[in-house]
């Protein structure tokens, strides 16, 4: 068998920047352990496979890989996807639904790509025993948690702070099997951005992400209350780096414009 497989570039403008994602445009049927295999191969911080549904114009099922497990949603993975099936396949808009059944709009606005992402809430968190201190975290601001996503999000006082970051990824797994990303943001003084971040998943094979659409579902809520702000500009502070434009729109929806770079195309032979 082969298959058609990308890498793409999410979240920005250049090439070798923002966050790599395997793309993998299946046209017969693979079972799971195949996905795992390929995700495995390939070696990025997910890889999606998606598939046009048979009958239904502009609808394609997706499913996400890390390099060791399948997640339910993944906002890099599905902004890729969104390049590779709006400029390659020429779609004018498509929808993806997920294992999950949640459904991704995407359309070409101008120069990016916007999406709808789901928008969640946090709840106030007490940290596990040693997290503060396994990821380098002194006198965090807040604590909150997305009980959909298994994510906590840390607030620290600012980008020098979120730069000097150097968690202990093995020490963070051993403290907690609930977990599955630590986010640590920060707001920004800088006129360009509203706040910065920095992802952080070992729990699902994948050390520093870096940059993760998933986590701004939930930072959008967390900074548009606390800057009284429908509309913010974010970046995520990797050593790759990239840009979401974010727009709330109602209490459970958001608005996502970024970019993408397509920069492999290729078979695999299965």
């Amino acid at each position: 068998m082969q298959i058609k497989t990308f890498i793409i570039n999410a979240f920005t403008n250049k090439a070798f920047a923002g966050n790599p994602a395997g793309v993998c445009l299946i046209t017969e049927s693979i079972g799971m352990e195949i996905m795992q295999s390929i995700a495995s191969e390939l070696n990025l911080s997910e890889t999606a496979f998606i598939s046009k549904i048979e009958d239904r114009s502009n609808q394609y099922d997706i499913r996400y890989f890390t390099p060791t497990v399948e997640i339910d949603f993944c906002g890099h993975a599905t902004l890729a996807a969104s390049k590779l099936v709006l400029d390659k396949l020429g779609e004018k808009e498509v929808e993806f639904i997920t294992q999950k059944q949640l459904r991704i709009l995407a359309v070409n606005e101008g120069e990016f790509i916007k999406m709808v992402f789901p928008l969640y809430e946090t709840t106030e968190h007490k940290a596990e025993t040693g997290l503060f201190e396994t990821f380098g975290i002194a006198n965090p601001i807040s604590t909150r948690y997305s009980k959909t996503l298994d994510m906590v999000i840390v607030e620290v006082k600012d980008k020098e702070t979120l730069l000097g970051l150097s968690p202990n990824y093995q020490k963070a797994i051993e403290i907690s099997d609930t977990i599955k990303e630590v986010v640590v943001t920060t707001k920004s003084a800088d006129e360009k951005y509203d706040f910065y971040s920095r992802c952080f998943a070992p729990w699902l094979g994948i050390n520093e992400d870096p940059v993760t659409g998933a986590s701004h579902s939930v930072l959008a809520k967390y900074w548009g209350d606390k800057l009284e702000k429908k509309e913010m500009a974010a970046y995520q502070l990797s050593k790759r780096g990239g840009f979401l434009n974010l727009k709330i729109i109602n209490q459970n929806n958001l608005e996502v414009r970024s970019n993408a770079q397509i920069v492999f195309e290729g078979i695999m032979n299965i």
